[in-house]
């Protein structure tokens, strides 16, 4: 495979989102949830603005004031549900690794240190660990304006099911795969320009998919479409993790608008482990008749799949299922 680009990246002259300086640039770091599920009571920032740098400390009520919420759900997958997700968390975090605050400041350093200094009130809530149980009765629906923990169930049939395991031999068996992701030598990556005069946001972003991501910064950050330019430099590695919107880089294109200047955030690699989209646990329960010939007669599968507490957004976690059932 011809890759025009490599000479140039051997000898270390790639252009990467971390190695962008613009004037006014600040950077932004999230006070992230320590809990799988909790309650925020009060949010204190008085120990830090006035750290050396810091330039805003920002909540999730503020910040929505730029940034609506979205919600994962596709029509072709009817039935699908999501809670509204937020750039950042309101009144309570979902997933351990969700922000709560943002800090900006001068540096990362100086924006970091201001995270350590907000002082955050909890009260954890039940948690749904085991997708084995979390349709139970007594397992605590963690949305319950959704009713339950159910996103969303597909059936399909074709042919006679129950003639075809009545006339062969059967054989089952249970499958468990665990969670995996895409570990990129470059992390999730982002700065976000807004040009108040003319009202444009420019955002150089690490991601697979800029002509999408142009269209969901326009629609919830209130832009006219045009008035958004995405640019993929060189991006070191994705595995299919940056084609997804993640909400701390909603969060720093909203920043961005917000303060009117420029907004970087670099994922760290603990940030990485903790928020980076992974590819679904299953639990799969599978059935096989097949003839004396060796000929399959038919096939069973049941697929239990855990998402998380939202649907991702816009493609949805209902994707991977689907395939399996297609």
């Amino acid at each position: 495979v011809p890759r025009p680009n490599v000479r140039r990246l051997l000898q270390g002259r790639g252009s990467y989102v971390d190695d962008i300086r613009l004037p006014r640039m600040v950077h932004v770091a999230f006070v992230r949830s320590p809990y799988a599920h909790a309650r925020i009571d009060g949010i204190d920032t008085d120990a830090v603005v006035n750290k050396p740098g810091v330039v805003a400390v920002v909540t999730g009520a503020e910040l929505a004031e730029y940034c609506t919420p979205w919600v994962g759900v596709l029509s072709h997958l009817a039935g699908l549900k999501s809670q509204p997700q937020h750039a950042i968390a309101i009144r309570k975090a979902c997933w351990q690794g969700e922000a709560v605050v943002a800090v900006v400041a001068e540096t990362r350093a100086q924006a970091e240190d201001g995270a350590d200094a907000v002082q955050v009130q909890w009260t954890e809530l039940p948690i749904v660990a085991d997708m084995e149980t979390a349709l139970d009765d007594q397992t605590p629906v963690i949305h319950p304006d959704l009713g339950d923990n159910l996103a969303w169930e597909r059936n399909f049939e074709a042919g006679d099911v129950d003639a075809a395991f009545a006339a062969g031999t059967v054989v089952d068996q249970e499958f468990s795969f665990g969670r995996h992701t895409g570990v990129t030598l470059e992390p999730r990556a982002i700065l976000s320009s807004y040009e108040p005069a003319e009202g444009r946001l420019t955002v150089h972003h690490s991601c697979q998919a800029p002509h999408m991501m142009q269209n969901i910064f326009a629609t919830h950050l209130g832009l006219e479409e045009h008035d958004v330019r995405i640019i993929c430099g060189d991006v070191g590695g994705s595995y299919g993790i940056k084609v997804h919107t993640y909400a701390d880089e909603m969060a720093t294109a909203a920043l961005s608008v917000m303060l009117r200047r420029p907004v970087k955030f670099i994922a760290d690699r603990l940030e990485s482990f903790l928020t980076d989209i992974h590819a679904r646990d299953h639990r799969i329960k599978g059935r096989m008749a097949i003839s004396e010939s060796g000929q399959i007669l038919g096939i069973e599968i049941d697929d239990l799949t855990g998402i998380g507490p939202y649907s991702v957004y816009p493609r949805t976690s209902g994707i991977e299922a689907n395939q399996i059932v297609n």
